[in-house]
C-alpha cells in the first residue's frame, strides 16, 4: 500500500526532514506529521504526564493558555468547528503557531467526528485517476474536508491490512476504485468490513464500475458504458460502415465486457456480420499493441474500413500499427475510442470518442458517500465526434 494525505490546502504532511513520513516502504497517511515523545532504554516515554495526547513538549493546555481560552474552545477550532468566532479561531491559531504545536493524528481521530475523504486508487498515473481524483479532492475541498490519497499499485489480493489502515483513520467517506475483475474476492472482503466502517461513521463508495456482488450498502458510482460504446458504433455504421474490428478485448473485465457488449448489440441491430478472429486482446504494451493490430490486419482484417477500441490508448496504439502498414486514418480505416483522454483531441487526427465523465464521478462519489449511503448511480456518457471517424471510401 502507497499512501499520502493531502490537505485541502494542498499542503503534505512531512517528517521532521521535511519529507513526506514513510514507513516500511509505505506513505504512512496521517493528518498532520506526527512526533511521539522520546522513549528511554526502560521504555518508559521522557517528559510524559497525565493528559490529553501531545506532540513534543506542547499540549493543548499550553495552547488553552497562551491564547486564554479554554481546552474545548482549543479542541473546536482545531477541528473546524463553525461555533468559534473569528477573533478566538485567530488567537488560538496565533498561540499554535508561536509554540509550534503539531497535533497528533490518532488521538484527533478518536476524539473528533470523521471530517475527511480516502480515495483509493490502482494508480496514481494515468488520465483517468488523474480527473476523478480531482474530482474527489475538489468536492472535499468544497465540503471544508481533508482529503487523502492512496495508490494500491493495482495489487488487491490481499486487502485487509488497507481495510484496516482506513478503519483506523475513521475517515466520513471511503471512495474506492476497486477492482473490476469478475468473481474476484475482494468484493467479499470489502462486504465483511460495512458494519466495521459504519461503526466508525464511514460509508463507502466504489467508484468507476458496476455493482456486481457488492453490499446494497455501499453505495457504487458508475458510467454508462455499454450504452456509450453502443452509441459510438451506431454512429460509425450511421456513416456507412459495414466492416469493423474489435481492438481491446478483456474477458474478465466487467468494465471493459459491458463496451464490448455495446458493441455487438449494436452491429446485431444493425442486422451487419461480425467476424471476431481480428480481435486483438487488451493490453497496456504500446509495442504488444501495435504487433497484434498489424499481425490482425495482415491476415484478413484490411477488409474492415472501421476499428472500435475499448479505450483511447488501445485507439492510439492501434492507429500506431495501421501507420507502419502505410494505412492511413481516417482516409483508409475509421478509428473509434471510449474515455475521451485529455490527448484525445489534440492528436495529428484529433479522436473521435466515447467521452466519460470522470471528474464529475468522483465528485458525485463525494455527495453520495454523504448524503446516500447505499446509492447506485449510473453517470451518462457522450460521444465527442472528431476526426478520426469519417464516411468509408470502400465498401
Amino acid at each position: 500500500m502507497r499512501g499520502l494525505t493531502f490537505m485541502t490546502d494542498g499542503s503534505v504532511p512531512a517528517g521532521t526532514d521535511g519529507v513526506p513520513k514513510v514507513d516500511g516502504g509505505s506513505a504512512v497517511l496521517s493528518g498532520s506529521a506526527v512526533s511521539g515523545s522520546a522513549v528511554s532504554a526502560g521504555g518508559r516515554a521522557s517528559g510524559s504526564r497525565k493528559g490529553p495526547a501531545k506532540t513534543s513538549r506542547v499540549n493543548i493546555r499550553d495552547i488553552a493558555a497562551a491564547a486564554g481560552v479554554s481546552t474545548a474552545t482549543v479542541s473546536r477550532v482545531m477541528r473546524g468547528n463553525a461555533k468559534v468566532s473569528e477573533a478566538t479561531r485567530a488567537k488560538v491559531r496565533k498561540a499554535i503557531d508561536d509554540l509550534e504545536y503539531i497535533p497528533n493524528a490518532h488521538a484527533l481521530a478518536l476524539t473528533t467526528p470523521p471530517n475527511s475523504v480516502t480515495l483509493v486508487v490502482d494508480s496514481i498515473v494515468g488520465g483517468t485517476y488523474s480527473e476523478m481524483t480531482a474530482g474527489v479532492e475538489r468536492e472535499a475541498a468544497a465540503h471544508n474536508m481533508v482529503f487523502r490519497l492512496i495508490s494500491t499499485g493495482g495489487n488487491w489480493s490481499e486487502p485487509e491490512p488497507l481495510l484496516n489502515e482506513l478503519l483506523s483513520q475513521r475517515p466520513r467517506v471511503v471512495v474506492l476504485t476497486a477492482t473490476d475483475i469478475i468473481g474476484n474476492a475482494f468484493d467479499g472482503v470489502l462486504d465483511q468490513y460495512v458494519e466495521k466502517f459504519a461503526s466508525v461513521g464511514t460509508t463507502l463508495v466504489v467508484l468507476a464500475r458496476p455493482r456486481m456482488g457488492l453490499s446494497q450498502d455501499i453505495a457504487v458510482v458508475d458510467y454508462a458504458n455499454e450504452s456509450g460504446m453502443e452509441e459510438l458504433t451506431k454512429y460509425m455504421i450511421s456513416l456507412g460502415h459495414r466492416k469493423f474490428m474489435f481492438a481491446g478485448l478483456r474477458e474478465n473485465s466487467s468494465v471493459f465486457m459491458a463496451r464490448y457488449r455495446g458493441f455487438r448489440k449494436a452491429l446485431e441491430e444493425a442486422g451487419l456480420d461480425y467476424d471476431p478472429s481480428f480481435e486483438i486482446p487488451l493490453d497496456d504494451d504500446r509495442s504488444t499493441v501495435m504487433a497484434n493490430m498489424m499481425a490482425s490486419w495482415q491476415s484478413g482484417a484490411s477488409d474492415c474500413t472501421a476499428v472500435v477500441a475499448v479505450t483511447d490508448a488501445m485507439a492510439l496504439f492501434s492507429i500506431a500499427g495501421l501507420r507502419k502498414l502505410g494505412v492511413s486514418v481516417p482516409d483508409d480505416v475509421s478509428v473509434g475510442g471510449f474515455d475521451d483522454m485529455p490527448f484525445a483531441e489534440d492528436l495529428v487526427v484529433p479522436m473521435t470518442t466515447v467521452h466519460a465523465p470522470f471528474g464529475d464521478m468522483g465528485r458525485m462519489a463525494v455527495r453520495v458517500g454523504l448524503e446516500h449511503p447505499g446509492a447506485s448511480i449510473v453517470m451518462p456518457t457522450n460521444l465527442a465526434i472528431r476526426g478520426s471517424v469519417a464516411v468509408p471510401r470502400r465498401s
